[in-house]
């Protein structure tokens, strides 16, 4: 069919290597990669690095959601009495981003 656009469909290929390096971009202070834990969900392509970063602890979930890749990441630390205080922010990633760190992967049709 001529003139009829071709669209090239991609799945996440991450690895603790890779989700460390995106980790390390917004969070420069990120302790050592041996110390963070990566999370391989079953049956999907979610994954999740827990780490610290200074005094916040960091749970960074990297799913696809309406076709957009989003990394959501869960920080907390704990105030003066003990309680934990936590908030939750999810930012979306664009294909250029996750093809300079190595993260996606063309689908053939």
């Amino acid at each position: 069919m001529s003139g009829a656009a071709v669209r090239t469909a991609y799945r996440l290929n991450v690895s603790k290597t890779k989700l460390y390096r995106l980790a390390k971009q917004y969070y420069p202070e990120i302790g050592p990669m041996k110390a963070a834990t990566f999370i391989k969900y079953p049956r999907s392509r979610d994954y999740a690095l827990d780490f610290k970063a200074g005094e916040h602890y960091h749970h960074l979930f990297l799913s696809v959601c309406g076709g957009q890749a989003r990394l959501g990441d869960d920080c907390s630390t704990y105030d003066n009495e003990g309680e934990r205080v936590s908030r939750w922010e999810c930012r979306s990633l664009t294909l250029d981003e996750l093809r300079a760190l190595d993260m996606v992967e063309e689908v053939g049709a």
